[in-house]
């Protein structure tokens, strides 16, 4: 054992005393947390070995620790390793799967086709879709379009024209009417697949385009006619 000697001297500055004292200071000894104790060697600490009922005197007895992080697994919140919290990964046993996005049991890592919409991920990544949402796929059909049928002439200025659209893959995004002078006026759905709009015309021949967008930009267009007459 190591004793530290110092010495302390107090003093005036005139010199009217000194007083001169020699302190014993004794030893620092480290210290060592018992929580970190391992006896065996086993990697696992003594007191989690006391609290898991295994022998913390011997390596072959020893709490199970998949990832080998020195937390037994029933006290580890992330038993793989992998950075994903248990109660988050779908495999929380498994250190190279942390997600299933579409949930048929396959991790993402090995799914051909991780968010279950029917488009492989190769297929997605070259399409610049994102795999891993089944809400975007590639999609290159073209929505369908039907308007209702309007009277060749009318009196009014402003005209109500309506139809129906769909679309079989992203869904529709929106519905327009624009006529001759370069207005566009937007359809409001009045259900799922029944629009409307009301279109101002001009005198004379009205040709109006009706185009439907579905949410990859493919599009629909028509063209009707109809004569303002007032």
């Amino acid at each position: 054992m190591k004793t530290f000697i110092s010495t302390l001297t107090l003093g005036c500055q005139r010199g009217a005393m000194v007083i001169a004292a020699t302190i014993l200071l004794a030893p620092i000894t480290p210290a060592y947390s018992q929580s970190n104790i391992d006896s065996d060697g086993d990697g696992i600490s003594d007191r989690y070995e006391r609290i898991m009922k295994t022998n913390p005197n011997d390596a072959t007895s020893t709490p199970a620790d998949l990832d080998k992080d020195g937390l037994p697994d029933a006290h580890d919140l992330d038993i793989d390793g992998d950075g994903v919290n248990n109660w988050q990964d779908p495999f929380p046993r498994n250190a190279q799967e942390y997600s299933d996005s579409d949930g048929d049991g396959v991790g993402d890592r090995n799914d051909k086709d991780s968010d279950g919409d029917g488009f492989t991920n190769h297929d997605e990544t070259v399409a610049g879709t994102n795999p891993n949402n089944k809400e975007d796929f590639p999609d290159s059909e073209s929505p369908v379009l039907t308007v209702t049928a309007l009277p060749e002439v009318v009196t009014e200025s402003q005209l109500i024209v309506s139809g129906m659209a769909f679309d079989m893959g992203m869904g529709v995004s929106k519905v327009q009417v624009v006529n001759e002078d370069g207005r566009v006026f937007k359809a409001h759905f009045n259900y799922a697949t029944h629009w409307r709009t009301l279109v101002q015309l001009s005198r004379g021949e009205n040709l109006l385009q009706v185009a439907v967008f579905d949410k990859a930009n493919n599009r629909t267009r028509k063209v009707i006619s109809v004569r303002y007459e007032p």
